[in-house]
């Protein structure tokens, strides 16, 4: 057991030591409010005060979890045992690592900055992590792994490091448009067709009778090619459904259509996870979430328990909130569409800290590191150049013993338009 002081407990401390200590490195720990109740039989002993103690490892706090509330910290990065920190200060490790860590798992910086997208989102180009060239670095995985290798020198008589892991491959797949043609009623297509006619696009117009008339395959309809690769490298995979009412943001065909519902059984079937993918507008409403999930759930004759949200749209507290109250434990959004990195500054699943009613939830959050979308259509960037700048984050994933989740879409996987020779891509990020 590991003994740790703080004259001033609270649910924000236990949420960090629990992630740390327990979640993290799995070792126990108990807290004290007081130094006198603390045992001879803890040899470690950490320190958590402004003042030193003598024999006791000092970790000196920079305020932000004895507070209650919303308040503006300094949130400078410094460079110290090699690493980049915030929070640097003059105790044993050089900075306040459980503040630190709070700090980027709490989403803090989410709270403060108003600022937001035409999405209504937090934008990448407001993340702390971002403006100091750090989003592509899995920042709290490493302060971590050096905690760890720190104490263990420090102990070695009565702690040892984790094994030596390869990162778990997490895939999901985010299902907005089942068909690119089929399904889509006689307004949809007629108003398509004739858009392919005033753009001359001959090829486009081609494809959709091929497929309306022509019994031809639709190209997004590429499930055969998914189920196969997959159980090739033998994963399952999490698929993300949207079963929304049609909207300017929302182009999924009914989900009475009976060919999507039977994708749908298929993907159960096959042994892989459905979550739900709520709608553009729904991260404000919570009951349309419901509504979306109950479908959903009818089709597949099962709880849906996870989810992410369409277009990464979500508001803290409030959509979290929505979820939790609708039944949702695991949530898969964050991340950027934009560009690749950690918007939590970590790899790994965290429990969210709701920072309005200061409580630990269990909203199991799980953050993604890449999307097709983000490399293709954000960056621009050519086959060769995302293979290559995917390979450098997966690098440090696996230093840190991390989580590499990504997220691809079946159009994406269709080898149709713009997207020929992306399933290169994906098949290269199944790979441990």
């Amino acid at each position: 057991m590991i003994a740790i002081y703080t004259p001033y407990h609270s649910n924000r401390i236990k949420y960090v030591l629990d992630y740390i200590f327990k979640q993290q490195l799995g070792w126990e720990y108990a807290v004290f409010t007081s130094i006198d109740e603390v045992s001879e039989d803890y040899q470690i002993r950490i320190n958590y005060s402004p003042s030193p103690i003598n024999d006791w490892l000092h970790i000196q706090p920079s305020g932000i979890l004895n507070e209650r509330g919303i308040s503006r910290f300094n949130t400078e990065f410094k460079i110290v045992n090699n690493l980049p920190v915030i929070f640097a200060n003059n105790g044993a490790i050089g900075f306040d690592l459980i503040s630190a860590v709070f700090y980027c798992l709490s989403r803090y910086e989410e709270y403060i900055t108003k600022e937001t997208d035409k999405h209504n989102r937090f934008s990448y180009k407001h993340s702390f992590l971002y403006k100091n060239n750090y989003l592509q670095t899995p920042l709290v995985d490493y302060w971590v792994k050096f905690f760890q290798t720190y104490l263990v020198n420090l102990f070695p008589a009565y702690l040892k490091l984790n094994a030596k892991v390869l990162p778990e491959v997490v895939v999901t797949i985010d299902i907005d448009s089942v068909f690119a043609f089929k399904g889509k009623g006689l307004k949809r297509q007629l108003g398509a067709s004739i858009k392919d006619l005033i753009t001359l696009n001959w090829g486009q117009l081609i494809n959709r009778l091929n497929v309306i008339i022509g019994g031809a395959k639709d190209p997004f309809d590429n499930f055969d090619y998914q189920f196969e690769v997959l159980k090739q490298h033998g994963i399952k995979a999490n698929y993300f459904i949207q079963v929304g009412k049609y909207g300017e943001y929302d182009k999924n065909i009914s989900a009475d259509n009976k060919a999507f519902q039977s994708i749908i059984k298929r993907i159960v079937t096959e042994g892989h996870e459905v979550g739900l993918h709520p709608s553009y507008e729904s991260y404000i409403y919570g009951e349309v979430i419901q509504k979306e999930k109950a479908v959903l759930e009818s089709i597949i004759e099962q709880p849906v328990t996870q989810s992410r949200q369409h277009f990464l749209r979500f508001s803290l507290p409030s959509t979290y909130i929505h979820l939790m109250t609708s039944g949702i434990k695991k949530e898969f959004s964050m991340g950027y569409s934009e560009v690749p990195g950690f918007r939590a500054a970590t790899s790994l699943p965290f429990y969210w800290y709701d920072l309005e009613m200061e409580r630990i939830t269990d909203l199991e959050v799980h953050p993604f590191s890449m999307m097709d979308v983000a490399y293709k259509e954000f960056m621009k960037l050519s086959i060769d150049e995302a293979l290559k700048f995917a390979k450098e984050i997966r690098k440090q994933i696996n230093e840190v013993n991390g989580q590499f989740c990504f997220v691809y879409h079946n159009e994406s996987l269709s080898n149709y338009r713009n997207w020929k020779g992306w399933r290169t891509v994906f098949e290269n990020w199944l790979k441990a």
